[in-house]
């Protein structure tokens, strides 16, 4: 079972292998999440749909008859009714910012560009390519807009977005985020939180996305650790990460702050130890997180469910025979989990499982054995949690049956797979 997290690993491979070339080494993770912008509708009153009519020679002298009257009375609902639909399709409907959604487009990243393709695999392309070398593209929340970062040095990246489609590129900050782990975009997609550094430390920091301005949030000299998240059935809590020292030194922390920087509170005590609150994700109610600590040599990696509010502390355990498990990840109804197990007879030799979330039974395992190690693939769900995806460096993402396990359709492309876009259902 390995200790070492998974952002530290990937930062150290990039370091010695990447340098001064292709795209830093941001977490598949960041691919997770995203934001709404509200669209300004091309009408500006009901007089665009109403009738106006000053060329008819009123007889305002006549005296208006039952019949006439009714018969205006039809022709003017028929044309509001009309004016209606006319003003729900220049607003379409998107989907809730969390749970279940329709599978949209699948977006990826190869060689510097950003593809997409159909959620079978199919009619694969580029949205956005050229000399640029951008990455880790995440959907807004409702589908509508594709975030990405662009590299411009081994540090640093600007932070992108355009339509879903790939048209109207533009920067959404004037500064690039340096050393950038994490993004995740509000329930009203007008904003999104990052963690990056500044000036060699690792801050929290809140986007504004419309206005292309950033502040950072603070947290009152806390270590920040890679990653932060909002908070599902919340409009502004944030729950962010706290680590310090290394080791057995290593302190790690819990913490919730609204993204006015206001209501800093700790969500469990920080304790001390060599591996505490791993990978944390947040069930789709916001009513629970998951993480993974190292509890003995004997009983490694185990994962942990905590109620928020009540602060009740589970140990889940979904496979009996694994020495270790961790990396939980929630399907987007809460009902199933993915995570990575590790062999009783081989501690190292990993594999993805699909399981109930509340571990009342053994799940499935899919993909490939991999040294855990030496080895960290990326995993999820599909917007409607059908689907589940796994990607190992340099290869094509394999794609299953979220029910069955069996291999289905997917990218071909050997790339960095995959952030979803969400529709309406």
């Amino acid at each position: 079972m390995t200790l070492n997290d998974g952002f530290e690993r990937t930062v150290s491979d990039w370091l010695d292998e990447q340098a001064g070339h292709g795209m830093p080494g941001y977490l598949d993770e960041a691919l997770a999440r995203t934001t709404r912008t509200r669209q300004r509708p091309a009408w500006s009153s009901l007089e665009r749909w109403l009738p106006v009519d000053t060329t008819t020679n009123l007889r305002i002298a006549s005296r208006p008859t039952l019949g006439r009257a009714l018969v205006l009375v039809a022709v003017l609902a028929a044309l509001i009714g009309l004016a209606l639909v006319a003003v729900g399709s220049l607003n379409p409907r998107v989907p809730a910012p969390f749970g279940i959604a329709a599978n949209g487009q699948i977006a990826y990243w190869a060689d510097g560009d950003i593809l997409v393709a159909d959620p079978d695999g199919t009619h694969a392309h580029a949205v956005i390519s050229g000399p640029s070398d951008d990455g880790v593209p995440a959907y807004t929340r409702d589908g509508t807009q594709l975030a990405f970062l662009r590299n411009v040095s081994p540090h640093e990246a600007t932070l992108m977005i355009a339509n879903a489609d790939g048209s109207g590129v533009r920067s959404v900050l004037k500064q690039p985020l340096t050393d950038s782990s994490w993004f995740d975009w509000s329930p009203d997609d007008r904003s999104l939180a990052t963690v990056q550094v500044v000036d060699g430390v690792r801050v929290l920091s809140i986007v504004d996305v419309e206005h292309g301005t950033m502040r950072t949030l603070d947290v009152n000299g806390l270590a920040v650790d890679y990653w932060v998240a909002f908070r599902p059935g919340t409009n502004s809590e944030l729950i962010f990460g706290t680590r310090s020292g290394s080791g057995d030194s290593e302190r790690a922390g819990i913490y919730s702050i609204q993204a006015d920087g206001s209501g800093l509170t700790p969500v469990v005590p920080s304790v001390v130890g060599p591996a505490e609150y791993k990978q944390v994700d947040l069930a789709p109610d916001g009513r629970t997180l998951t993480y993974w600590r190292w509890e003995s040599a004997t009983r490694p990696g185990r994962i942990h469910q905590l109620d928020i509010t009540k602060k009740w502390d589970t140990e889940l355990r979904f496979d009996p025979s694994d020495f270790g498990e961790s990396g939980l990840l929630h399907s987007p109804d809460g009902s199933q989990v993915l995570l990575s197990r590790n062999e009783q007879s081989g501690a190292t030799r990993g594999q993805i499982m699909i399981a109930p979330a509340d571990a009342s039974r053994p799940g499935i395992l899919i993909g490939r054995r991999f040294d855990a190690d030496t080895v960290e693939p990326a995993y999820g769900f599909s917007p409607d949690g059908k689907i589940v995806f796994v990607t190992f460096d340099g290869a094509a993402p394999q794609f299953f049956d979220a029910v069955t396990g069996a291999v289905r359709a997917g990218p071909s492309t050997p790339s960095n797979c995959c952030t979803w876009q969400r529709r309406a259902p």
